[in-house]
């Protein structure tokens, strides 16, 4: 894994935004896979798109992003909707549904495991 970005200290979430406090794409949740595009690096006007891009080489979940990047998921998925909107992120679909009964059914396993 790449080098951990440093916390952004002072700057405020909405600077990061352009004072924007949802994303143009509603489906993105915390647990939405998203993963760089090949050779779309050079569409990043920011350092903290540039981030998003080099730490979603592989798939990643905007709050394993969140967490790298020490920003709210919030932030992290209005950036990356916007890298989405660029053509330098691809989004992996999942059903919200599924995801929330196969996390409840691990729950339960390990819970049972006790």
């Amino acid at each position: 894994m790449q080098d951990t970005p440093r916390p952004l200290g002072l700057i405020r979430p909405f600077i990061l935004t352009g004072g924007r406090t949802s994303s143009t794409r509603s489906g993105l949740r915390w647990e939405t896979l998203v993963e760089t595009l090949a050779d779309r690096a050079r569409l990043a006007k920011t350092t903290e798109q540039r981030t998003v891009l080099s730490l979603a080489g592989r798939p990643i979940s905007i709050a394993e992003l969140s967490a790298y990047m020490h920003l709210p998921t919030q932030v992290v998925a209005i950036l990356v909707g916007d890298l989405v909107d660029m053509g330098a992120i691809r989004i992996h679909q999942t059903d919200p549904v599924e995801v929330e009964l196969s996390a409840l059914t691990r729950m339960i396993e390990r819970v049972r495991a006790l």
